[in-house]
């Protein structure tokens, strides 16, 4: 993709990792007032479940799970909304009611990891034909086929955010966005994320249950940084893509754009 003057429009990865860090510090007292609850309350439901991972309690854990997912929804517009909408557009409170955005942002997502899951499973069947089913051989192949899994995850997602402001969007058209990004979206959506959280990863290593509580907060205070990167992306991207429609920061409003203006397919 390339801007009206014809130059490219390379994501600027690291500006945009910088940038995120930037707003959410800036921000810090909305930050720990609007997200610190649900990332606590999120710990504690990851927490929980491998408390009782061993027990033979599987309604238990099926609640925990669906509490889990919900609230993740619930999260990730809300940190959407924060980082792209007006201040009196976005959410006073992320623990709030499922509402159509959130479920259409649930399905999108489910969406985009169907895709992954099977492109993966069709690589992998192909590739193990190839070098073989056995050893070394299976762990090549399942390698080799993560590549365009990831590389068909990290365009699509590009259309969470847009859905997270109630923007009405498609899989065609995040992939005509973000068309020339593919790697860099790999990095913003799942190598940056990844790298972020491995720390507090490690932390589960030890099975101690403050570790683990504490290692669960890690994740998902590294996953606020994540999703706020990926909004940065997909306004940088939309700037591009569709200049007049571009959102404007936080706090500010787009020119010319209506806060409730939606995209057609």
């Amino acid at each position: 993709m390339k801007s009206p003057l014809g130059l490219p429009a390379e994501l600027p990865v690291t500006d945009l990792a910088r940038e995120a860090v930037q707003l959410l510090w800036y921000k810090r007292t909305q930050v720990v007032r609007m997200f610190m609850p649900v990332i606590a309350l999120l710990a504690l439901i990851d927490w929980l479940g491998g408390l009782y991972l061993d027990n033979q309690r599987p309604l238990l854990q099926g609640i925990l799970l669906l509490a889990s997912v919900g609230l993740s929804v619930l999260f990730a517009t809300a940190c959407h909304g924060f980082t792209l909408l007006p201040a009196e557009q976005q959410q006073a409170r992320v623990l709030h009611g499922w509402g159509r955005l959130e479920f259409r942002y649930f399905i999108r997502a489910m969406q985009i990891g169907l895709i992954a899951g099977v492109v993966f499973g069709v690589a992998m069947f192909g590739l193990m034909l190839v070098l073989g089913g056995q050893g070394d051989s299976a762990i090549a192949a399942a390698m080799l086929a993560l590549l365009p899994a990831v590389y068909l995850w990290g365009r699509l997602s590009v259309t969470l955010p847009e859905l997270a402001i109630g923007r009405r969007t498609s899989l065609k058209r995040a992939w005509a966005m973000s068309r020339g990004n593919g790697s860099r979206l790999v990095l913003v959506v799942i190598v940056l994320p990844l790298l972020l959280t491995a720390p507090f990863l490690l932390l589960y290593w030890f099975d101690q249950l403050l570790l683990n509580y504490l290692a669960a907060l890690g994740v998902y205070a590294s996953t606020l940084i994540s999703l706020v990167m990926l909004s940065l992306a997909y306004r940088f991207l939309l700037e591009f893509y569709e200049p007049a429609a571009a959102v404007a920061p936080a706090g500010e409003e787009a020119p010319g754009v209506s806060p409730d203006h939606h995209f057609d397919a």
